[in-house]
């Protein structure tokens, strides 16, 4: 299948809420964080179209730490119901990191609930670890160790 990766435009913000909507259990963001990401972090923020598709298939949305610049975050990556599993979510990933290590960046975080355990799996299995800070409370969620208040 035929894809193209991009840089998001900041009129992509409601085909990205419209998206974000069909991916549960992702938390549902306000339309403004989406404006924001279109408008403001462009460089570190992905379309993912698929040939013969009207509508946008995935998105990655993520910024460049102001704080540390040698540290970068994920705030939400979605997928099509219809198209997850195949390799797109990896494709988008791999692209974020390509952009983020070529601005100077040794570091990636993110945040999932607990109760999504596929995102858990999926982002484990590209490397990402499962860190706890020293001092946070932890409990367990449906046998996921969480940072409880969070």
């Amino acid at each position: 299948m035929n894809y193209k990766l991009r840089n998001v435009i900041e009129s992509d913000f409601i085909a990205i809420e419209t998206l974000a909507k069909q991916c549960q259990p992702m938390s549902t963001e306000r339309t403004s964080i989406y404006h924001i990401f279109t408008k403001f972090f462009q460089k570190t923020s992905f379309i993912l179209e698929l040939d013969g598709d009207e509508e946008i298939s995935g998105f990655l949305l993520g910024f460049i730490s102001q704080k540390n610049p040698q540290e970068a975050y994920i705030h939400l990556l979605c997928l099509k119901d219809e198209i997850r599993g195949r390799g797109f979510g990896k494709k988008i990933i791999d692209k974020y990191i390509e952009v983020v290590k070529s601005k100077g960046c040794k570091k990636i975080t993110l945040i999932t609930k607990p109760v999504n355990k596929k995102a858990i799996t999926f982002y484990t299995k590209l490397g990402f670890n499962l860190i706890y800070k020293k001092n946070m409370e932890t409990i367990k969620i449906d046998g996921v160790t969480a940072v409880k208040d969070y």
